[in-house]
């Protein structure tokens, strides 16, 4: 099934699509009371862009158009290859695309020579922490948190996230 698709650079002038495939796989969270975050605002074309220029933005592309249903945006953090986000568009999910991409940032990981890749995300969402459990990663305490981590765990807490059910995971490679 996932064969289906291409894993490839973002380009620039996909950046305002991606919106739509951040808000349709937003919608999922509904199901699990979790409307704040179906209805955020997505992740704006702006970051996508220097997210671009400055860690790794890629797409799973449908192979029959090469139009966009899922990405992954990126970037070095503390030594580590830290995902910034990953949605899938909601009609796609469970076909191993997530996992694609996932693979996808792993060698981005690899080429900038750093073996760990890092995340936040809800612990009790399944296609979150289970997700990533399956793939590998494992919940940090917060002693193992990296300095980055403890930013991003200010700014979830700025921006209204319900941090009590949230986790940082990291994955050490092979």
């Amino acid at each position: 099934m996932a064969m289906d698709f291409n894993i490839r650079p973002a380009n620039f002038d996909e950046y305002d699509l991606l919106a739509d495939v951040e808000r349709s796989a937003a919608q999922r969270f509904l199901q699990v009371g979790l409307a704040d975050i179906a209805e955020a605002e997505p992740t704006d074309a702006e970051f996508i862009g220097t997210v671009a220029a400055f860690g790794g933005a890629f797409v799973a592309a449908r192979q029959e158009d090469d139009a966009p249903v899922g990405f992954i945006l990126v970037g070095i953090l503390d030594r580590a290859a830290h995902i910034y986000e990953l949605s899938v568009a909601e009609d796609y999910g469970r076909q191993g695309i997530g996992r694609l991409l996932i693979e996808e940032a792993s060698r981005y990981a690899g080429a900038e020579g750093v073996t760990a890749l890092t995340l936040s995300t809800f612990r009790d969402v399944p296609w979150n922490g289970p997700f990533y459990e399956q793939l590998g990663f494992r919940y940090l305490s917060r002693a193992e948190w990296t300095p980055a981590l403890h930013i991003l765990h200010k700014l979830e807490k700025l921006n209204r996230l319900p941090v009590k059910r949230r986790a940082f995971m990291r994955w050490d490679g092979e």
